[in-house]
């Protein structure tokens, strides 16, 4: 494998865990200066951040920057509460919509029961994850390559998830892949995992292990997963996403997540350690949150 593209993965990864490290609190401080605790939604389309003073059935007081404004409820579409992490300066950073996967893997966090998403990778593949409970992730998808007959030649797939623990930095689960092919009398295949997460909304660190499985026979090594996740600002995060196989070699990526309140698109590069060219093979996939 090239010295040059290991230092260029190395100092990507270097990057994405110094920043985790070091994004823990600053935003604390930033939140406390600002005196902001709440995000205001209005019917004409604005958006306020400050401070809920008071509200009753008729009507609420907000104080921001400008002073203490009274609006009526009737123009109120939503109002919650920022968390320290949200804030940094005086811009509120909102959450990143896709934070509970890298590119392909899952990290340990969970959706809210309610909360889901759909994402389609390279156009063909479908997917679509909804929280059945804050526990418990259910997802699935298939495959859209065009043919003559494509129920038979195409993929199929669930993706059940179970978190085990989580608290606002350090979060682990466990899942599955289950996937068929209907093709050539049918085969399944698919990977058992456990995965965990370490660090805030904006920084964090993901590792995992699992066994895949191919028609019932379970591989006898499991596969290493090391990826990491670091906001550079309100809509750009850096992802990287490693896998390791004994004996088998490796798999790198890099890339970037260009986000919005409901929208994230991922574009990355991947290599093998077997085969190295750069920049890469792209990727590029896109989510929805609802």
């Amino acid at each position: 494998m090239p010295r040059r593209f290991c230092l260029v993965v190395a100092l990507f990864i270097c990057l994405v865990a110094t920043r985790t490290a070091h994004a823990q609190g600053d935003s604390a401080r930033a939140q406390s200066a600002a005196g902001i605790t709440h995000m205001l939604r209005l019917r004409d389309g604005s958006t306020l951040m400050g401070k809920l003073v008071s509200r009753d059935s008729v009507s609420l007081r907000f104080e921001t920057n400008g002073g203490v404004l009274t609006i009526p409820v009737s123009n109120v579409i939503d109002i919650r509460e920022v968390l320290p992490a949200a804030m940094h300066g005086d811009q509120y950073w909102f959450p990143d919509p896709n934070r509970t996967r890298l590119f392909f893997a899952p990290t340990g966090r969970m959706l809210e029961k309610g909360e889901g998403y759909y994402s389609n990778t390279y156009l063909f593949l479908q997917n679509f994850v909804a929280g059945a409970s804050e526990r418990l992730t259910l997802g699935g998808g298939f495959s859209v390559v065009p043919s003559d007959d494509f129920l038979n030649n195409n993929v199929y797939y669930l993706t059940p998830k179970l978190g085990l623990y989580t608290t606002p930095k350090t979060n682990a689960a466990v899942g599955a892949l289950v996937g068929y092919v209907p093709t050539d009398d049918g085969h399944s295949f698919g990977i058992l995992y456990g995965v965990a997460t370490q660090g805030d909304a904006d920084a964090s660190m993901t590792a995992g292990l699992g066994y895949g499985y191919v028609d019932g026979r379970m591989s006898k090594y499991p596969i290493f997963m090391l990826g990491g996740a670091s906001r550079v600002s309100r809509r750009v995060a850096l992802v990287t996403e490693n896998y390791g196989y004994p004996g088998n070699g490796a798999v790198f990526s890099y890339g970037v997540r260009f986000m919005g309140e409901k929208l994230s698109t991922d574009f990355a590069f991947w290599n093998t350690s077997e085969h190295v060219f750069i920049p890469g093979i792209p990727y590029i996939s896109f989510a929805v949150k609802f």
